[in-house]
């Protein structure tokens, strides 16, 4: 097996590493405790294609990446389109606007490259009414026939033309405009290629959430200087004043690099361009009528989107394969904007039994709600009662008194004023009512409910303060109990109700919040306060009081994505022209019928590139006190069909371990990484079940602190999340335990410039991790160790301060190098499909999860190609921390899922309140099941996939052979893989070794023996070898004098040293100040255009559009290009 994945000469760390290794493991309690008993597995593995898997993934990637990315090239740096079209013609369906200013019905455009954009009247369908598109060679038009009264439906689908010729469709979040094509709709995918400029601006000038903000403040204060210098009123004022930056300039480098994502400021980012938006709002304010009337108007605003949009890929494009350079990056775009998930008559039910289950939980809930306000008018007349209840006592009693006026008539008695709120009910009864005879808005989100309901917590009531938000209410007698905890009271000083601020005979505390002591809690019924009910801490003396909060938890899911999952848009077989036909799984009765919803997805909405999209990637799994849950499993293949899939088992954290790993080029090397492959929860040394151990809380809760954790999240997060399980923490003992983990864990951060230019973690179970993560985070422009992905502009250190976001950008490096994960796994399998003929399409990915959809008869061929996907991808992520052999445990899924509907486990029921009926199981096979089908599951084409697409569809990697070039790993350059093997590579590095040493120690004194040794030696080598000792703990390749040197040499040989080392201080001043001219250039330029009210770029020059054409005539795809190198970096370093 090892032969077929790693060709070649096998590797093996050297002695001392493995040493080191050991030594670690066993401070940690690990060494020996193998827990892996499986028997080995080995089959017949499709053969690489190359010498190596960087060359084998370089040549798929670039097998499917072609033709589309010489067109999507062609498109980018010499097509564009022509000008508009002046005129527009109200014709239903597709016309072509020539050149020469003729136009042409047409029934779809017969084009190989298109910019796309359609536009919906959204407040009365959900599709399209007009859409335009350009090409290199001409203008299209398309209208619906329903737009222009010609047909009673709006559910017309827009068509693009014949699905087997490849094609590139370029659209600014061109997912919502993939939804009204018709070819789409087909269970065959389609040859288009969809890319995204939203997507590719993301991945080059994205900006992470916590950046958002500054920007958006950032944006806003420059709106506000524009506005001010634009008035009048102020043009007297001196423009310094009008001018004056509103925020740090040293803050302002990384906002000038990036822009949010909509159209109009992308366009205006990269391009200058100023949009007006303001016509888009006609297609929510008029109906069809007014839409003909603004006919021309509103076609020359679809089209000139269109026309941005190109400029805009002109520019993005470039910067996307500088940003991702490797093919694989760019061929696994296509499948991710093509996902599409089936459905059949199920669906509807699903909608109706959820709405009608929400419905009548939440009148049960009103309903006893209403009795609640009717028990405590009860005592409304007896104030000795409502006055001494803890209760009732916060309510406003007042207001009782009824309005008399006289009788109509002499004589007659007084009579109650007209036009009365409620007479002679109290002031809090009256809230509750808008107007007189308006319906009762009585809810568990209502802020008296809890006060109605007799809340406790520990048995003391609840009180609502307007400064603290729901504290209850300790008598001071009693309060030693929780100062003893180290919990303290809330002060009432600032307290506007005057009986809490002067209440001396009781203290407050503040109801725990999951987001920590200084947030408040605002309702007590929120779902997350159901396991404080369940554990007792909260109550009520009414026994219904808990169950009216299951039902507000049960509704909660679909409060939430009710509007998203109902907008959903379905479009059914027999509405897609030239459809094959289909039939639902559910039987082929009367009402039967099978659908598709096209997930509208951003495939890298995020910096990190994942894939965005708000319902489908968002779904929660089924749960029985969940009504609305079931969605996933909706999701459902029609017959003779099914979906084949898995999770990547712990994806993210292997890849994290897997860096820490590289430290001693031995998988297992490091404790996480050791305790990722062979922990088990049985013997409690997995990494859940050693925290859980640390914290006292449960494995699951744990989950949640390791990838935070691993993110790089801080103790601020720890501590929050700790209250979050335990409200019964004092601040004291909660900061206690989550020191202790994080000792335990990332160890002890410490700072030692002989060893390493920044502080590093040592002691620790994963200190090797992320010290490993932050040199990569440190980097001029860190990439993923695997696919060469680099980080977003605004996240590059020379856009930042000093250690500025560095939990953002090691979350970068672990969770991009994910998506890495799933470009390579998909690729992979779009080879092994097209290779043994493989009816199988991409259904849908969320994070690391991977599901199919797939014919019946291929569904264990598929499985076992996902299996090689996996090991392939396993192989290349190994080899690229240089080492060249994979576990087993960690070769293959851990099971592969066939399955009839879309669900996490397939042993799941996935009964709710809204789904009584049990789905039935699917079928979960790992490797040696799967390896059990026999030529069921063999992949041997024979013949198949000639018969499915003919020469088309096989796969031609080997055509790209002469491309390929031989890259340096990523990991190289931060020290993870030696430049010289063997043990006198290691024996070479002393001060490397020291490092590594210094790393495992968690003993102050420990460290200093290191020190000592460490000095010692490189003082011996001084003087044996006349080398000037390293202070960065990395390998130098200086040569030095020979032993038998004489003494005058010798003084030689260390006055030279010293120049040299002048010299290198020399140059690094120089660099150091060039860096600070840019700075202050930059800073100068960003002042300057702030006064005439441009882009707030701090400078206009991007990529040249003819040093790109230089460079597309390279077929050396995988050629990096760092910015330092070209234009932009000479308009940087000017």
């Amino acid at each position: 097996m090892h032969a077929q994945v790693f060709p070649g000469a096998s590797t093996s760390p050297p002695p001392e590493l493995v040493a080191l290794s050991r030594d670690h493991l066993r401070r940690h309690d690990l060494l020996g405790k193998n827990q892996d008993q499986s028997p080995p597995v080995a089959f017949h593995v499709p053969k690489l294609q190359g010498t190596s898997l960087d060359e084998h993934f370089y040549k798929l990637g670039m097998d499917a990446a072609e033709p589309y990315l010489t067109m999507a090239r062609k498109l980018a740096f010499s097509a564009s389109p022509p000008p508009r079209p002046k005129q527009w013609v109200a014709r239903s369906g597709w016309t072509r606007y020539n050149s020469d200013g003729t136009t042409q019905e047409v029934d779809a455009p017969d084009e190989e490259m298109l910019v796309f954009d359609t536009e919906v009247m959204w407040k009365e369908t959900s599709f399209a009414c007009m859409a335009t598109a350009a090409s290199p060679t001409a203008w299209y038009a398309w209208l619906s026939p329903w737009l222009l009264g010609e047909s009673k439906s709006d559910r017309h689908l827009i068509p693009l033309g014949d699905t087997s010729v490849p094609r590139v469709i370029v659209g600014h979040n061109i997912g919502y405009d993939r939804a009204r094509i018709a070819e789409e709709y087909h269970i065959k995918q389609s040859k288009n290629a969809f890319i995204d400029t939203m997507s590719l601006h993301v991945a080059s000038n994205g900006m992470c959430s916590r950046q958002r903000p500054s920007w958006m403040k950032n944006r806003k204060s420059q709106e506000s200087r524009h506005e001010i210098a634009s008035s009048e009123e102020n043009a007297t004022l001196p423009p310094d004043l009008l001018h004056s930056p509103s925020v740090d300039p040293e803050e302002e480098l990384w906002m000038n690099r990036s822009a949010i994502n909509s159209l109009r400021d992308v366009a205006k980012f990269h391009c200058g361009i100023t949009m007006d938006k303001a016509q888009r709002e006609y297609f929510g304010e008029l109906d069809r009528a007014g839409i003909r009337q603004r006919l021309d108007e509103l076609l020359d605003y679809c089209a000139q989107d269109v026309e941005i949009t190109h400029r805009v890929y002109q520019k993005v494009f470039p910067l996307f394969l500088e940003t991702c350079p490797h093919p694989v990056s760019f061929a696994a775009l296509r499948f991710l904007a093509a996902e599409i998930l089936p459905v059949n008559e199920t669906w509807d039910a699903y909608l109706h039994n959820a709405e009608s289950t929400y419905h009548q939980l939440d009148d049960a809930v009103k309903e006893r709600l209403v009795a609640l306000t009717d028990k405590a008018l009860e005592v409304k007349e007896q104030p000795e009662v409502y006055e001494n209840d803890p209760w009732l006592s916060q309510l406003d009693w007042s207001g009782q008194e009824i309005k008399m006026v006289k009788g109509k008539k002499k004589g007659d008695p007084p009579r109650p004023a007209a036009r009365q709120k409620k007479p002679g009910m109290p002031k809090w009864y009256k809230d509750l009512f808008a107007k007189n005879d308006a319906p009762m808005a009585l809810t568990v989100r209502t802020r008296i409910t809890p006060i109605l309901l007799k809340l406790a917590w520990d048995g003391y009531p609840l009180v609502w303060s307007d400064v603290h938000g729901w504290t209850y209410k300790v008598p001071r007698d009693e309060a030693f109990a929780y100062t003893d905890k180290g919990l303290n009271p809330v002060s009432m000083d600032e307290e506007t109700n005057l009986k809490l601020r002067d209440d001396t005979e009781a203290v407050y505390y503040k109801i725990p919040h999951k987001d920590g002591p200084a947030a408040r809690c605002a309702n007590p019924l929120a779902k997350g306060y159901l396991q404080y009910f369940e554990k007792g801490k909260l109550g009520s003396e009414y026994t219904y009081a808990k169950e009216a909060l299951e039902m507000n938890a049960s509704c909660s899911y679909w409060i939430s994505a009710r509007d998203r999952i109902m907008s959903q848009m379905v479009v059914y077989n027999k509405e897609v022209p030239d459809a094959p036909k289909l039939q639902s799984a559910s039987g082929k009765g009367r009402g039967s019928k099978v659908g598709f919803i096209l997930p509208q997805i951003i495939p890298m909405g995020t910096i990190t590139r994942r894939s965005v999209e708000n319902t489908w990637l968002t779904a929660s799994n089924a749960k029985k006190n969940r009504v609305g849950s079931e969605l996933k499993s909706m999701v459902r293949a029609p017959e003779g069909y099914c979906f084949v899939g898995a999770d990547v088992d712990s994806q993210e954290l292997w890849i994290a371990s897997l860096i820490g790993d590289a430290t001693f080029q031995l998988h297992g090397g490091n404790a996480v990484g050791f305790m990722t492959l062979e922990g088990t929860k049985a013997a409690g040394t997995d990494l859940h079940s050693r925290t859980a151990g640390i914290l006292g809380i449960s494995r699951n809760d744990a989950k949640v602190f390791n990838y935070g954790r691993i993110y790089g999240a801080g103790l601020k997060f720890a501590s929050t999340l700790l209250r979050q399980f335990n409200p019964s923490l004092s601040d004291e003992q909660t900061s206690k335990t989550a020191e202790a983990l994080y000792k335990n864990t990332k160890g002890k951060k410490t700072n030692r410039k002989q060893l390493h230019e920044r502080p590093f973690w040592r002691g620790g179970t994963e200190s090797f991790v992320f010290n490993k993560l932050e040199d990569f985070a440190e980097q001029e422009r860190p990439r993923t160790p695997v696919l060469g992905a680099a980080i977003t502009e605004a996240l590059q250190r020379r856009y930042l301060t000093k250690g500025g976001f560095m939990t953002s950008r090691i979350n970068w490096a672990i969770q991009s190098s994910g998506v890495d994960y799933l470009h390579l796994l998909i690729v992979a399998m779009d080879h092994l499909t097209r290779r043994y003929g493989l009816d199988a399409r991409l259904a849908i990915t969320v994070h690391d999860e991977i599901r199919y959809l797939v014919k019946d008869e291929d569904r264990y061929r598929a499985a076992m190609a996902l299996q090689v996907a996996n090991l392939w991808t396993r192989a290349m992520f190994s080899s690229q921390m240089g080492i060249n052999e994979l576990p087993q445990s960690c070769a293959y899924f851990s099971a592969v899922d066939v399955d009839k509907v879309l669900r996490k486990e397939v042993d799941m029921d996935c009964i709710t309140p809204s789904n009584k009926e049990a789905i039935p199981h699917g079928e979960s096979l790992d490797i040696l099941g799967l390896l059990e089908k026999g030529d069921e599951a063999r992949l041997d084409a024979g013949g198949r996939a000639m018969e499915r697409g003919g020469e088309m569809w096989l796969p031609r990697p080997d055509k790209y052979t002469h491309a390929y070039i031989p890259r340096t790993p990523i990991m190289a350059s931060l020290g993870g893989v030696s430049s010289t093997r063997g043990r006198e590579g290691v024996e070479a590095d002393r001060l490397g070794l020291a490092y590594l040493k210094a790393q495992i120690s968690s003993d102050d004194e420990e460290l200093r023996v290191i020190m000592r040794e460490m000095k010692a030696t490189t003082t011996t080598t001084t003087s044996t070898t006349g080398r000037s000792p390293s202070t960065t703990g990395v390998k130098k390749n200086s040569s030095g004098a020979s032993k038998n040197e004489t003494s005058s040499n010798k003084k030689k040989t260390k006055t030279k040293t010293k120049a040299d080392d002048e010299e290198v201080e020399e140059i690094e001043q120089e660099g150091r100040e060039i860096d600070n001219k840019v700075r202050r250039y930059e800073q100068r330029l960003s002042q300057q255009m702030a006064h005439h009210h441009a882009t707030p770029r701090p400078y206009v020059p991007r990529v040249h559009d003819e040093w790109w054409r230089q460079q597309q005539q390279q077929p050396q795809f995988g050629q990096q290009h760092p910015r330092r190198e070209g234009p932009r970096a000479a308009a940087v370093r000017v």
